[in-house]
């Protein structure tokens, strides 16, 4: 998509005044900052540009005045070149998943939907555990349900919640969003239920998916799972039946109960059940926490 020669007044606010995950550290870059929420640009960008021509590109601040440089850039092309040279030249400095979250914000302001997506999985995959990942699941949402690929928001979704627990009001705007993912399962669980598939069709779905059995489940038994168990956590899809065990294996020293299925070449490994979403989320973070990954939550199965 053709960068804009200037800033739309909506894209910079959308950039200078939302909330990064932290603030300029350098004094003379939080004035930088000050002034151009203020209006006075000009005077931000002279400010910056001299304490970028002072500090060698070497220095631990270069990045961070790199940045500042983007956040009171006065066109769209100058705005993403420093970003971009943050993200990519600097990319293991403490501004790297900073500067990705704009240039996703940036590209969704512009309606570069794909563009987004990439700079999303980018951070996902590169920055897995960057304190950004809430403000960015808000934004993936966003992406995604525009992108017509709902299970990728939801996923999103499911995973900033899950760390979002400490800023109610990003809590509140993400679990707004994901009452489409609540009204997309309770269609499809609906018309589950008024199926008239033929009992070969039935059972043809029942071997798909059915339950792959744990070797070791003799010997480590794991917990029973409540009879009515409305959600799960998934949380692995991997390519081996091994490797589907030893995550479960992992999962279950957790204390959880899981399940294995096997659904389109890939073995997905489910936690639980739970009889409602908030124990399932609950759930799905602290397995995130003990072991990585992105589990995200699941109707049952």
């Amino acid at each position: 998509m053709r960068a804009l020669a200037t800033v739309p007044a909506w894209v910079a606010a959308l950039l200078l005044l939302a909330a990064p995950a932290r603030a300029q550290t350098e004094p003379r870059l939080a004035e930088a900052v000050r002034l151009a929420q203020e209006g006075q640009s000009d005077s931000a960008r002279i400010q910056v540009q001299r304490l970028l021509d002072a500090t060698s590109p070497g220095d631990s601040l270069y990045p961070q005045i790199l940045y500042t440089q983007a956040m009171v850039a006065d066109n769209a092309g100058d705005m993403r070149r420093q970003l971009q040279r943050v993200a990519v030249e600097y990319n293991g400095s403490s501004w790297a998943d900073d500067a990705l979250l704009r240039l996703v914000q940036m590209d969704y302001a512009t309606r570069n939907f794909e563009g987004a997506a990439r700079n999303l999985e980018r951070l996902r995959l590169d920055y897995a555990s960057t304190p950004l990942l809430p403000q960015a699941a808000y934004w993936a949402a966003r992406t995604y349900f525009d992108m017509k690929n709902p299970s990728l928001a939801c996923r999103w979704l499911a995973d900033g919640m899950a760390q979002s627990r400490d800023d109610i009001e990003l809590q509140n705007q993400l679990s707004y969003m994901y009452q489409r993912c609540d009204l997309r399962g309770d269609s499809s669980t609906q018309a589950a239920g008024d199926s008239t598939k033929s009992d070969s069709a039935k059972a043809d779905t029942s071997k798909a998916h059915a339950p792959v059995a744990s070797r070791d489940s003799s010997r480590h038994p794991a917990p029973r799972a409540p009879a009515h168990a409305a959600f799960q956590v998934q949380v692995a899809a991997i390519g081996t039946a091994a490797g589907a065990e030893d995550a479960a294996r992992k999962t279950r020293a957790l204390g959880f109960s899981t399940v294995t299925v096997k659904d389109k070449g890939l073995y997905k490994v489910r936690a639980g059940g739970f009889a409602t979403r908030a124990e399932a989320q609950a759930a799905a973070a602290r397995i995130k926490a003990r072991l990585g990954g992105s589990p995200f939550v699941v109707a049952g199965s």
